[in-house]
């Protein structure tokens, strides 16, 4: 199995898990965390980055945004990844890539002030060449503030 399919598996798997579990559960953090004198938000973008073309992952709030192609995250199923934080899309590098199971995943990327936690579980074939995945995306700002994001999404060609 190529490293791109796994991850494409793992991801996919860690998504649907985390979307289970979530959605019993309330997030306290409203999406907002504050950082030294600002607000730390995880904004939506319509365009995908010109590094994300060909197979990807793509996750959004929920179903209807991913519908609509509305986004809070992209990857380029290798090394690279976006999020956009307080307006700026901001560019992401792969530092480590966990299969817990055969379903669940976890992701860590960093970039120059943040790290990046994708932790995702697999779902249902939704496509010819697509998965649906849930799971979390969790954000640390380097002095060490947090936000923690559910989403919705799929991965593939």
């Amino acid at each position: 199995m190529t490293f791109k399919n796994k991850f494409l598996q793992t991801i996919l798997i860690l998504v649907a898990l985390t979307f289970f579990i979530a959605c019993g559960h309330s997030d306290n953090n409203n999406n907002l965390a504050q950082t030294d004198n600002q607000v730390l938000t995880i904004d939506t973008f319509a365009t995908f980055p010109p590094e994300i073309d060909g197979c990807s992952c793509y996750f959004s709030n929920d179903s209807t945004e991913l519908k609509n192609h509305i986004y809070i995250y992209a990857n380029d199923y290798a090394e690279t990844s976006f999020l956009k934080i307080n307006g700026v899309m901001t560019k992401f590098t792969l530092i480590d890539f966990k299969e817990i199971d055969t379903l669940n995943v976890i992701a860590k990327y960093k970039s120059d002030n943040y790290e990046m936690t994708i932790d995702s579980k697999d779902g249902i074939q939704n496509g010819d060449e697509t998965w649906l995945k849930t799971g979390t995306i969790k954000l640390t700002h380097k002095n060490g503030k947090t936000i923690t994001r559910t989403f919705y999404g799929e991965c593939g060609c």
